[in-house]
Parts: structure tokens; sequence; C-alpha cells
């Protein structure tokens, strides 16, 4: 009965969005909709990146389903529920085909971290991914979704969390325990909380550091200051692990998880409520915003005289120019600064490998590849990757700040929100090209060295031989000595000889090395560079064909509005108020939710 009535409220305000044709509000409700058909009880993990979320998400699971480490950083949700089979799709939309145009792609669950990574990487519109799995904790409808740090992060991966908080019954804001609360992220709580009242606060990494108790206190001071009521759960995710593995139940009580869990489960109690509120905030928002716009659009009835809509006109037609000039302007910026773009990091890369390549040059001017080549590959690899790894973080930061070349291109009317920059994906191309190796032939063999040995001994012999026959024989103590000589100054020549060709083939070995991997890395810059310029001119002509429609729509107002007759006019101000009136209805009955009260249509 009660899911009965909250699907008709949505339905009522749906319709009302549909009708003043406000396409993103009706897809917010519908999705609200298809939320409170749900049974699922949705607990968002959130946090700063590096702090734990997705090592904490394994650990209650006992699997790990999310991928975690230092060198790792989510950047769209992650769903984990309850599956009889383990299971994973990729969840993309497509904006194209509107708000809730959605396709689910299958992937293999051990898989899905890479998939992910290559669906970003090429620019695939991937808003999340959704994991199945056999777990009990999961089983009476609890779902949890990893989400993208927020916070001192990016104000875009803020935007993307804050955007599925409403949505959740519960939030655990995660923190790791070296540390007290930051700024940040007691200012996006505040957010988070008005939004989704039934927060937790999870201490994680508590086997790190022997101060976490001192840590506990001070963030339950900050929460009472910034008067936020949450649970504080510190927790450690390899002891859990560990204690699961060896079946412990003392080690899995010093985790902490035993509390945490019975906080979700009592959290099943309040989803009757917390659907409630859900519907009432986001169907209130809804009808407020359609409230404004019919509003302007009354107060737009008001009979004008000519010149007063030939002011009006003119002013939308020098909005709709000012949008043409920005709109190319900001192409400019954008097409400018990929230029600039492609030729930074090819340098940039090709600079990085020219040094490394003077350094082998040098080193090789006096050690003998012959006996340091093992050691030798691996300071080369270790060099390369850092080079590489330099190349793409320095790209990360020009994305970051040709988006805000960019949106300062744009009146700040037409909106300057930044996109949501997806982090660059580092290319691996020293798998895919063969290690340099020494030429064949490089080692001086003993039955050589004696050959050469004795050709250098041999002339000695003889000449020495010749100019002492006249009082000794041809082979006497001086001949003998001066072929040993002899002989082995030869040796020692072609000895340095050898070396030398060895250093050069070595050299022109490495060379043609880097040049094949500074042939692999530009290659995946320029694929990544133009990911980013998708991104960006995607991001930025939404916003232009956004405004151009809106001043489109003002446009052809002000003329119906001057074409319309005044008995026109009072008509369309009776259905103007009736339909306020109505609205308001609505709003009372979605206030109503709030204290437990369902009320019919």
């Amino acid at each position: 009965m009660i899911e009965t009535a909250l699907v008709e409220l949505i339905d009522r305000a749906t319709a009302e969005c549909a009708e003043q044709q406000r396409a993103d509000l009706h897809g917010r409700l519908r999705q609200i909709r298809t939320r409170v058909l749900d049974p699922t009880q949705l607990v968002l993990v959130v946090g700063e990146s590096k702090q734990g979320k997705s090592a904490l998400v394994n650990a209650i699971v006992n699997a790990s389903v999310c991928a975690s480490g230092d060198d790792v950083t989510t950047v769209v949700p992650t769903l984990v529920r309850y599956a009889d089979e383990p299971s994973a799709l990729l969840i993309e939309h497509e904006p194209t085909n509107g708000p809730a145009a959605l396709d689910r792609v299958p992937v293999p669950i051990e898989q899905v971290g890479e998939q992910l990574e290559r669906a970003i990487a090429n620019g695939r519109p991937v808003t999340r991914g959704e994991i199945g799995i056999p777990r009990a904790v999961l089983q009476n409808g609890l779902a949890l979704m990893d989400t993208p740090g927020v916070g001192s992060v990016s104000s875009s991966l803020t935007s993307t969390t804050l955007s599925v908080v409403a949505e959740a019954d519960a939030l655990l804001m995660v923190s790791d325990a070296t540390q007290e609360l930051t700024t940040n992220e007691l200012s996006f709580l505040k957010q988070a909380t008005a939004l989704c009242p039934n927060v937790a606060l999870v201490l994680p990494k508590i086997d790190r550091t022997p101060h976490w108790r001192k840590v506990l206190e001070v963030n339950r001071k900050h929460l009472d200051n910034a008067g936020i009521a949450a649970k504080i759960f510190p927790v450690s995710a390899n002891i859990r692990m560990h204690a699961m593995q060896a079946r412990d139940a003392n080690l899995n009580a010093e985790s902490g998880f035993p509390p945490l869990l019975e906080f979700l489960k009592e959290m099943a109690g309040t989803h009757d409520n917390m659907t409630r509120r859900l519907v009432a905030h986001n169907v209130s928002e809804a009808l407020t915003q359609v409230n404004e716009a019919l509003r302007a659009e009354l107060a737009a009835q008001n009979p004008r005289t000519a010149a007063e809509t030939l002011i009006e006109l003119e002013s939308a037609q020098h909005r709709a120019e000012d949008l043409r000039r920005v709109s190319a302007r900001w192409q400019k910026a954008l097409n400018d600064g990929i230029s600039e773009l492609y030729t930074d990091i090819e340098f940039d890369f090709r600079e990085r490998s020219w040094a490394v390549l003077h350094q082998v040059n040098e080193a090789f001017e006096t050690a003998d590849p012959l006996v340091v080549w093992d050691e030798f590959l691996d300071w080369l690899e270790a060099r390369l990757t850092d080079a590489i790894v330099e190349t793409f973080e320095w790209l990360d930061l020009r994305q970051a700040r040709l988006a805000e070349l960019v949106a300062k291109e744009m009146l700040a009317e037409h909106g300057r929100d930044l996109p949501a920059l997806t982090e660059l994906r580092q290319p691996e191309p020293l798998g895919e090209v063969p290690e340099p190796k020494l030429p064949p032939g490089s080692e001086y063999k003993r039955f050589d060295q004696f050959l050469t040995g004795l050709r250098g001994s041999y002339g000695g012999v003889l000449m020495f031989g010749l100019i002492t026959s006249a009082f000794l024989p041809l082979i006497n103590v001086v001949s003998i000595s001066a072929g040993v000589l002899l002989g082995l100054k030869s040796l020692g020549e072609d000895k340095d000889l050898r070396l030398r060709r060895r250093q050069a083939e070595a050299k022109a070995a490495v060379q043609r090395y880097v040049e094949q991997v500074i042939f692999h890395v530009n290659k995946e810059a320029r694929d990544a560079i133009r990911g980013v310029h998708r991104g960006l001119h995607s991001h930025y002509m939404q916003i232009t064909e956004d405004a151009q429609m809106e001043i489109s729509r003002a446009i052809q107002e002000i003329k119906r509005s001057a074409e319309r007759s005044a008995v026109d006019r009072d008509q369309r101000a009776r259905e103007i108020r009736q339909k306020l009136e109505e609205l308001a209805v609505l709003q009372r009955r979605a206030t109503m939710l709030t204290q437990n009260r369902i009320t019919a249509a």
C-alpha cells in the first residue's frame, strides 16, 4: 500500500515535469521510481582517495571484488549486491538517448577492473560497475556501493558521489585512522547528511598506527562541533581478511568489523523511512523547480508595451550573439590547447627518453656491456617506467588545466562546471617491445685470445730473431722475450678494440629500443589526448546546446507573447495559477512523507 502510494506520487510529479518539458527532472524521478520498487538497502561507502574504501567493501563481503591498493583509484561507482552466481556488469549511459537510457554490458567477474579501466580509457560513457556475489551479509537486500574520492580529490568526483547520496539508505564515511578528519571531509559530511541522515564514520587501518584511539576521540569532537550525529567504527580490513581466512573469531573481533556489520543489519529496520525521505526530497525539489518556471511564465503574462517587447527581444538576440561568440572562443581554446598538448607531451617524453640515453652513453664509455648487461636492463626498465609515469602524470595535470581554461571562456550564466575528468591509464609498452640484446659474438673466447697473442708474438720472434741472427740463433732469449711482449700488446689492443665495438653496438641497440618505446608511448598519448578532446568537447557542447535551447525558447515565448491577445494571456494566467495550486497539493503530500503519513490522491 505504502509503496503504491509512493509510486503514484512520483508518477504524478513525473507527469508534471514532462508537461513542462523538463527532461532532466523527468529522468531523475524515473530513477527514483526504480529505486522505490527495488527492495535493496543501498549503503554508500564514501571518502577521499587512498583512505581504504575499496578494501573496506572487500572486507565486509570477504571477497576481493573492488580493486584496491596504493596505486588504484576508484573513478566510477561500483555496486556490490547479492547474486546466486558471481557476475559483473558495466552500466553505460548514453546522453544522446535521454537520461534513462542505460546499457548493461556483462563482463567476466575476474576481469571487471581491467574491463572498467579499458572502457573509460576508450571514452565509453560508463556510469558504474555492478558485481553480484553469493554472500550471506548481502542476502537480505544489503548492497554496498564503492564511490569515487571526494573532498580534496576534485569537484567532479565529489559531484559524482553526491549525485547518488540522495538515493542511499545509509553512508559509511571512510577516513583512515592515521589522521583526524580534514576540513574537506567535514564539509562533505555536512552536505551528505542533508540528503541522507543515516551516517556512520569508519576509521580503517587501525593496524597501521598505535595512536588510532586519540584520532577517534578527536574525530568524535569534530562531529559533535559540526552537529553531525554519526557512530564511529575503528576497523582493520587486513586483520578482518586474515581472520576470515583462518576462521579465527577472536581475530575477527579484534578487526572491529562485528559492530559495523551489526549496524548494517539494524539499518534494515529504517529502510521504509529512508525511502519516504528519498521520495519526499526528490519530488519536492523537482516540483520547486517547475514552480519557479511557472511563476516566471505567470509574471510574463502581464500586458507589455511594444517598446518593452522590443527591448526583451533585442536582449534575447544579444544573448544569442554572445553565445555564438562564446562558442567560437571555447572551441578555439580547446582546439589550440589540444594541439599544444600533442606537441608538448610528445616533446616531454622524448626529452625524458633522451636524458636516459645520455646516461646510457656515459655509462658505456667505461662499462663493459658483457659484464653489466643484466643489471643494466633492470636499470633501463626502471628509468623508462619512471619517465612514462611522469609524462602521464603531467598529462593528467594538463587536461585539468585545459578544462579550466576552456571553462573560463564560458559566460558565467551559461555555466562553468568542470567535466568529470577520468584519470588517464598509463601505458605499459615495455612488455610489447623486445628487450635490447647484445650482438652475437660479443664474448671473447680463450681460443680466440690465444690466436691473437700467437699472431702478435710470431712477428716479434721473427723480427728480433733476424736482427740477432748474426751472432745468435733465430729463436733465442731476445726474440722469445720480444715475441711475448708483442703478443701481449696485440692481445691488449684487440681486447680494447672489441670492448669499444661492444660499447658502440650496445649503445645502438639501446637507442633502437628506446625509439620503439617512444613510438608506442606517443601512440598511447595521442589516443589519450583524443579521448580528452572528445570528453571536453562533449561536455562544453552540451552546455552550449542547452543555452541555445533556452535562448531559443525565450525568443519564441517573447514572439508568442507579443502575438497573444489580452484574452489569451488571461486564459494562460488562469491555467498557470490552477497548475500552481495542483503542484502545491503535490508538495504538501511530499512533505507529509517525512511525517510518516501517506495521503490519498
